[in-house]
C-alpha cells in the first residue's frame, strides 16, 4: 500500500515538472562576446586557470555548453563567461553553443539564473537586481525575487547595498579599492547619502568589522533634523564624522551629546511664536513705535553669533528670546514711557536720548524723515529713490562719484542720468573738467547754461581741481540774469567746496517750500541749505555712516529730531 501511495504521489508531481529540451550548436568563437553586465564584480582569474587546466586535460564538455542569444551582428553570453574565456586562450576557434532568443530584460536575469547556485555573489545580484526592476518597470522587487526563488528582503537588502556600491564607484578613481560585502555596504546605505563615501574610506582604511560598523551607522543616523533653519547651524557631516572617530576611540557618549542638543534646539524653536509685535518707547521721537519681530529668526540667528553651541549656551538664548516677549509688550512700553515723560527723570532721559543717538543705525534702503526733508540710504541712481522723489521737482543736482559708466559687457561707456530730466524742471550736473567730452557726447538732456566757480584753494592746490563747472539742463528757456562765473574761498570749508555753488543754485533755481534734489548728498550740504532757505529737500547716499552724521547735524542746527519712515 505504501508503495503504491508513493507512486501515486510521484504521477501527480510529475505532471507539474517541466523538462526545457535545448539543442547544441557549433558557433565560431569570433563571434561570441560576453555580456556587458555579466560579472560586475570582475571575472575571476583564479577560476579561468582551473578551467584551463580541465579542459586542456579533458577536453571542452560539450555537456555544458555555453548559453548565448543572437544579438548585433554575433551572439551575446549568457552562461559561460569562465569557459568561454578558458578556452579561448586555449585556442579553441569554435564551442559548443546552446542559442536562445532572449529579451533585454530577459538575458539580465539569466546572468543571474545561470550562476546562482554556484558563483553569483550577493552584491552581484543586487547589482543585476537594480538593472532589472529599473528598466521601463517590467519587474517589480517581489517579482524578481520569485525569479530567483529568492526572498524578497533579502533581495532588497542586496539592492541597497548595491545602490550603495555603484554611488561610491562612480565618485572614487578608477582602480580605489571597494567594499564588496553586503551587510557593510547596506549599513552604509541607511545614513544620508552625504556621508557614504567617508564612511566607506573609514570602513576601508580601519578594516571595521560588522558590528563597529553597525554600531557606527547607528550613532549617526540619530544626527539630523528636519527643520531647515536648525540644519543651517551645523556642518552634519563634519558633526558625523567627530561621532564615527570618537566611537573607535572608545567614547560612546559624543553621539548622545549632540543629539540632546539638537533635541533641545528643535524643542525651543517650535515653543517661539514665529512673529511678534513688539512694542517700544523711542525717546527720541517720544512716542511708542511698533515693529514686527521674527522670534524664531531671531532665535536661530542669536544661535549662530555663539562661538560654540552647547545645550547651555542655547537655553540661555531661548531665555532671551521669551524675556524679549515679555519687555516687548505694549504694557511695558507705556510703563516706560510715563518714566521718561515724568519731569522728575529728566536727567536718565537726557542720558537715554544720548545712548540712543550714538546706538541709532541707519541701514541701506531705508528713508528718512528729517521734518519735511527726506534722506535714502542708497545709491542717487537707484530707481527705489528717483520713484520716490515727487513728481515735480525745481531742480535736481547730479554730482555722483563716477559721471562716466562702462558697460562691462560692450565695453561702451554711458552716462546713466538723464531720467531725472522727466521730473525736474532744471538739471545741474558737475562733471569733472577731464570727463566734459564723453559726457557732452552721451547725454541727451536739453543743455541750457553752464556755470563756473574758481575755487581759491590753499598753496599748491591749483589745477583742474580749482575749478568747479555746472551744466545746466532744461527743456524750457532759463533766464540768464544770475552770475555765471565768481570765485569761492575754498580754503577752509574742509573738503566741502561746492556748499557756495549749492546755495547759489538754491537762490537761483527754487523758491520757497520747492523741491529740490541731492542724488549724491555726501556730506548732506543741500540738506543744510536748503532748511536755511526753506526749501524742500529730497537726498540720497550710499554711505550709512555719512546717513547718520547728516542726521544727526540737521537735528543739531534745528532741535528737532529725525524718524526713520515705515
Amino acid at each position: 500500500m505504501e508503495k503504491e501511495d508513493a507512486a501515486l504521489q510521484w504521477d501527480i508531481n510529475s505532471s507539474q515538472l517541466k523538462i526545457r529540451e535545448s539543442k547544441v550548436v557549433m558557433i565560431p568563437i569570433s563571434k561570441l562576446n560576453p555580456h556587458p553586465d555579466n560579472r560586475p564584480l570582475g571575472t575571476s582569474e583564479e577560476k579561468i586557470e582551473q578551467l584551463k587546466v580541465i579542459i586542456s586535460n579533458m577536453g571542452f564538455d560539450s555537456s555544458h555548453p555555453l548559453v548565448i542569444r543572437p544579438y548585433s551582428q554575433g551572439y551575446q553570453i549568457i552562461e559561460g563567461e569562465h569557459r568561454f574565456k578558458a578556452a579561448k586562450t586555449l585556442g579553441y576557434l569554435d564551442l559548443p553553443c546552446v542559442v536562445r532568443e532572449l529579451t533585454d530584460t530577459e538575458a539580465l536575469i539569466q546572468l543571474v539564473l545561470g550562476n546562482i547556485q554556484s558563483e553569483s555573489k550577493p552584491l552581484e545580484i543586487g547589482l543585476n537586481a537594480l538593472k532589472v526592476v529599473q528598466r521601463e518597470g517590467t519587474y517589480s522587487v517581489s517579482e524578481y525575487a520569485k525569479r530567483l526563488g529568492a526572498g524578497e528582503t533579502t533581495v532588497r537588502r542586496y539592492m541597497n547595498a548595491s545602490e550603495a556600491y555603484q554611488f561610491i564607484k562612480n565618485q572614487l578613481p578608477e582602480g580605489t579599492a571597494l567594499l564588496d560585502e553586503v551587510y557593510k555596504l547596506e549599513e552604509i546605505h541607511r545614513c544620508p547619502q552625504s556621508d557614504w563615501l567617508w564612511l566607506h574610506d573609514l570602513v576601508i582604511k580601519k578594516s571595521l568589522s560588522k558590528n563597529q560598523v553597525i554600531e557606527i551607522s547607528q550613532a549617526i543616523r540619530e544626527i539630523k533634523t528636519d527643520k531647515p533653519e536648525v540644519y543651517a547651524l551645523f556642518d552634519f557631516m563634519k558633526l558625523r564624522q567627530e561621532i564615527a572617530q570618537n566611537i573607535l576611540s572608545g567614547n560612546r557618549q559624543m553621539g548622545n551629546v549632540y543629539k540632546e542638543l539638537i533635541q533641545t534646539i528643535e524643542n525651543s524653536h517650535e515653543s517661539l511664536d514665529s512673529q511678534i509685535t513688539a512694542y517700544e518707547y523711542n525717546v527720541l521721537n517720544d512716542e511708542i513705535q511698533t515693529e514686527d519681530v521674527y522670534l524664531k529668526n531671531w532665535f536661530i540667528d542669536n544661535l549662530k553669533e555663539l562661538k560654540a553651541l552647547t545645550k547651555q549656551s542655547v537655553l540661555e538664548i531661548y531665555k532671551d528670546a521669551l524675556q524679549l516677549k515679555r519687555n516687548s509688550s505694549k504694557e511695558e512700553a507705556e510703563r516706560t514711557a510715563a518714566y521718561f515723560q515724568d519731569k522728575k527723570n529728566a536727567k536718565e532721559r537726557e542720558e537715554q536720548e544720548r545712548l540712543e543717538r550714538e546706538m541709532r543705525q541707519v541701514k541701506p534702503g531705508e528713508w528718512w524723515m528729517l521734518g519735511q526733508h527726506r534722506l535714502y540710504c542708497g545709491d542717487g541712481g537707484e530707481a527705489a529713490f528717483f520713484e520716490k522723489i515727487p513728481s515735480q521737482v525745481a531742480f535736481a543736482y547730479l554730482n555722483p562719484p563716477s559721471l562716466v559708466e562702462t558697460n562691462t559687457a560692450t565695453g561702451q561707456k554711458a552716462w546713466l542720468l538723464d531720467y531725472f530730466i522727466q521730473k525736474s524742471e532744471i538739471v545741474v550736473a558737475t562733471p569733472p573738467l577731464e570727463a566734459l567730452q564723453y559726457f557732452f557726447r552721451l547725454s541727451q538732456m536739453p543743455y541750457q547754461w553752464s556755470l563756473s566757480a574758481h575755487l581759491n584753494l590753499k598753496k599748491g592746490e591749483g589745477g583742474l581741481g580749482s575749478w568747479v563747472y555746472a551744466a545746466v539742463f532744461s527743456p524750457k528757456s532759463i533766464h540768464t540774469q544770475t552770475k555765471d562765473t565768481w570765485k569761492i574761498d575754498a580754503s577752509d570749508l574742509q573738503g566741502n567746496r561746492t556748499q557756495d555753488l549749492l546755495e547759489h543754485l538754491v537762490e537761483s533755481f527754487s523758491r520757497t517750500q520747492e523741491v529740490v534734489v541731492d542724488a549724491y548728498a555726501g556730506l548732506g550740504a543741500l540738506f543744510m541749505i536748503a532748511e536755511a532757505q526753506h526749501r524742500i529737500c529730497y537726498g540720497a547716499e550710499k554711505d550709512p555712516a555719512l546717513c547718520k552724521e547728516i542726521l544727526e547735524k540737521w537735528e543739531e542746527s534745528t532741535g528737532e529730531k529725525a524718524k526713520k519712515m515705515p
